[in-house]
């Protein structure tokens, strides 16, 4: 006889009274033998299907409670008090508390378990139209305003201007540009690490490896380790790729000082999130030290440039040669208001730079000219020493509680100062060898952000850089002056995969010392998402 688990349960509470209740003599019964047969049967499989439920069942709390466990303790390392969980093209941010996501430990809240075993990826397309007044060199200019403090010899006039828009990186040109594709791919590997992969694809089709990294899911005490290449948290917006910035262009602190990668570079980040009632998060990192302008070192092309000079610019010095440091804090506010503070330092060990300068000389012409003319030769300095820069900055988030971001608004400021101590090693005059120069220059970045209605966004941003712009320890000290602008852009925000972007910039840019560019510059900008994106962190 066959019966199903409840059937057999429901025959077996029926017959058992009965069976008990028969009189020994009738037990031999060749029926009531089959019945209570079968009622031992039934009830040998009940108790078996008993004991594999309870066994599943206590697998189950075990597993539970292990995950439990991971959970809270990636929970402390994720931006507690000021994270907010929103996709890639959401117009304004919720100052909420972090979603479940965040909470998981995920890499930019992409991490679920619906990524346990394959990873989350996505695709950006980045492209815009552009229009500047100066023959669409404004793009690159912004960042190669003037600073005594050049990797390599300054060079002017509309040429050079056209050279360096050639190479710098995501400048645009007058007309259509595409910025990059960037691929991300995201991931929780095992119960330990996190991982995660960012490719850029420009518009002639370079590669470029933006982020490759792992990341700890259960350290203890609030500890995480990072390592591999990565963004630096120096600061607030270094760490953001540029679909997240409110702008299409970042500001001119970060270009000149940093470069347009902004501090980025392989190594090692450990952070701390201690116990405390608001949220903290504290952090250092050791890296190679190879930067575009922060922490330098000369390549072989300015090398040549001192091949006729006296002494040695010295050889490269191994890493990690770049370290950093850095705090955030974000105090308790009342409900749909955030804050946070951060200050950050960075020192790069190394820093070399090849400068030139200008010589007027007597030529003598062929003997059909019967005058003299002088002609202008350039000599070759290099510089080596230690660079550092600190940073502060302060974000603030509303949210307005209107539909799609109306009547959200954002606040975001950062300073940053960078300081050179350099000394002269190779020069055509051998008696500068081992003199001092310092060169300082700072900047200053305000922007805003304003939900004026379901999906649209205003946004305002002054930039200035070099209000600090000096070198000292030479024969005089000078100020050569400051670098700004203003940018006002108009955001359509479709959808969570769309967006696109109207802005505005009046420029006013100095050159080099007593020459300044001033032009108007205009972009329109698409981005589009494809596939699954997770929200960004506060």
């Amino acid at each position: 006889m066959r019966h199903s688990f409840p059937q057999g349960a429901l025959c077996a509470a029926l017959l058992s009274p009965l069976l008990t209740s028969l009189p020994a003599a009738a037990a031999s019964d060749p029926e009531i033998a089959e019945l209570r047969a079968s009622l031992n049967q039934i009830k040998n499989q009940y108790e078996r299907r008993i004991a594999d439920l309870e066994s599943r069942l206590a697998a189950a709390e075990r597993q539970a409670a292990r995950a439990a466990r991971e959970s809270e303790a990636a929970a402390k390392q994720a931006m507690a008090a000021a994270a907010e969980s929103r996709p890639m093209t959401a117009p304004t941010v919720s100052p909420a508390a972090p979603s479940p996501a965040a909470q998981s430990g995920g890499v930019l809240g992409a991490l679920t378990s619906g990524s346990a075993f394959n990873p989350q990826i996505a695709v950006i397309l980045d492209g815009n139209y552009y229009h500047d007044g100066i023959g669409g060199s404004g793009s690159a200019l912004v960042g190669a305003a003037y600073q005594p403090s050049q990797l390599a010899p300054h060079t002017h006039g509309e040429e050079a201007a056209g050279e360096a828009a050639a190479h710098s990186h995501g400048a645009a040109e007058n007309g259509f540009n595409f910025r990059e594709a960037e691929l991300s791919f995201t991931a929780t590997v095992d119960p330990y690490f996190d991982a995660a992969l960012f490719v850029a694809i420009d518009g002639d089709g370079e590669v470029e490896l933006e982020e490759g990294w792992f990341q700890t899911r259960g350290l203890p005490y609030g500890l995480r380790m990072k390592g591999g290449k990565f963004l630096s948290d120096f600061g607030y917006i270094n760490k953001q790729h540029p679909h997240q910035w409110d702008f299409v262009d970042q500001n001119l602190p970060y270009l000149n000082l940093l470069g347009a990668h902004g501090l980025q570079d392989t190594g090692v980040q450990l952070t701390w999130l201690p116990p405390l009632p608001f949220y903290t998060l504290l952090g250092a990192e050791l890296a190679q030290g190879d930067q575009e302008r922060f922490g330098a070192v000369v390549d072989a092309d300015q090398r040549a440039l001192l091949a006729d000079n006296a002494g040695s610019l010295g050889e490269e010095n191994e890493g990690p040669r770049l370290w950093t440091a850095f705090a955030k804090v974000a105090p308790n506010l009342p409900e749909r208001h955030a804050l946070q503070f951060g200050a950050s330092y960075a020192r790069n060990n190394q820093h070399q730079e090849v400068q030139g300068h200008a010589h007027e000389v007597a030529a003598e012409h062929a003997e059909e000219h019967e005058h003299e003319e002088h002609e202008e030769i350039v000599h070759y300095n290099a510089l080596a020493g230690y660079a550092d820069i600190w940073g502060l900055d302060l974000v603030y988030k509303y949210d307005g509680g209107g539909a799609e971001g109306h009547k959200g608004f954002k606040f975001q400021t950062e300073y940053l100062r960078s300081t050179k101590n350099l000394s002269i090693r190779s020069s055509p005059h051998p008696e500068a060898l081992g003199a001092s120069r310092d060169f300082t220059s700072d900047g200053l970045y305000a922007q805003a952000v304003y939900g004026f209605a379901p999906k649209w966004t205003a946004g305002l941003r002054y930039d200035i850089f070099g209000m600090t712009n000096e070198v000292t320890g030479g024969p005089t000290s000078q100020d050569f002056g400051s670098s700004d602008r203003w940018t006002l852009d108009i955001t359509w925000n479709l959808s969570e995969f769309s967006r696109l972007r109207a802005q505005y910039a009046k420029n006013d840019i100095l050159e080099e010392p007593g020459q300044r560019e001033r032009f108007d510059a205009f972009y329109l900008q698409f981005l589009m998402s494809m596939g699954s994106h997770g929200a960004h962190t506060f």
